[in-house]
């Protein structure tokens, strides 16, 4: 634990009141950490375990600063918040991990791709569309994946196209379109950096896909994989933490093909 809360209470703040964030004040409490967590609903899964609740709009700039200026550290239990805030009580030193900058790119897949071809993490090849319009230039591609560059969460905001007929299902918004990959299994590993640059991996998981509701329903832990596989996802996981230079979590999802 970071010494400057040695002898005190430590003020962690939460932006989102979900089952994560549930998880992590689970955990939080064996170190003697007060969780503060704001949340737009009083009944968010958070609402009773936290040790201080904020009803509050987390992608609103003036509820994050009066919510998080308080803070130790400030951390998000869902990446759709207010960065320009983050940024903001970064500069008057409260402590924001992940950084503000990181979630800057996460929120914007399009940022996400180019930071991937930029770093040579392998990714599906892609192209960047403005809308609907645009997907019939990429007909010949078919079958492809489009998804929005912002606002997608848990399968929303991802669809796959197979066929000429289905482009006119397709997103009307800024969006990328990527080659569909054929894969064996859908793999996630989650890496963890402090602020001294050292990293750890927790094991890999296998992710099992629902195509009706296109989202994870299922989490298989450890993976059914061999080790080398597993030692190439944990690299692989390593390397893209630490080219963000991010301090925290990460959850790094990958396709074994």
């Amino acid at each position: 634990m970071n010494k400057v809360w040695y002898g005190k209470k430590a003020k962690l703040g939460v932006l989102g009141g979900g089952q994560l964030g549930r998880m992590l004040i689970q955990v939080a409490v064996n170190y003697d950490v007060h969780v503060y967590v704001m949340d737009s609903s009083k009944t968010a899964p958070c609402g009773r375990l936290a040790y201080d609740f904020v009803e509050g709009d987390i992608q609103s700039y003036e509820d994050v600063i009066a919510f998080g200026k308080d803070k130790d550290v400030v951390t998000v239990e869902i990446e759709h918040v207010n960065v320009d805030a983050l940024e903001f009580l970064e500069k008057k030193g409260v402590k924001v991990f992940p950084q503000s900058r990181i979630l800057r790119l996460i929120q914007d897949k399009g940022l996400q791709k180019q930071f991937y071809q930029e770093h040579n993490i392998p990714t599906a090849p892609f192209h960047f569309i403005k809308n609907r319009e645009d997907l019939a230039s990429y007909q010949s591609e078919l079958p492809f994946v489009q998804k929005l560059r912002k606002g997608g969460y848990d399968g929303k905001g991802v669809k796959v196209i197979s066929s000429a007929a289905q482009l006119q299902e397709g997103f009307d918004e800024p969006s990328l379109i990527e080659s569909k990959v054929d894969f064996k299994k859908e793999l996630s590993v989650i890496v963890a950096r402090n602020e001294q640059g050292e990293v750890s991996a927790f094991p890999v998981v296998e992710c099992e896909f629902n195509e009706q509701l296109n989202l994870v329903e299922f989490l298989f832990s450890p993976a059914d994989i061999s080790s080398e596989i597993e030692e190439k996802a944990i690299q692989l996981g390593k390397k893209v933490i630490q080219d963000l230079n991010l301090t925290g979590l990460l959850a790094v999802e990958l396709f074994l093909t």
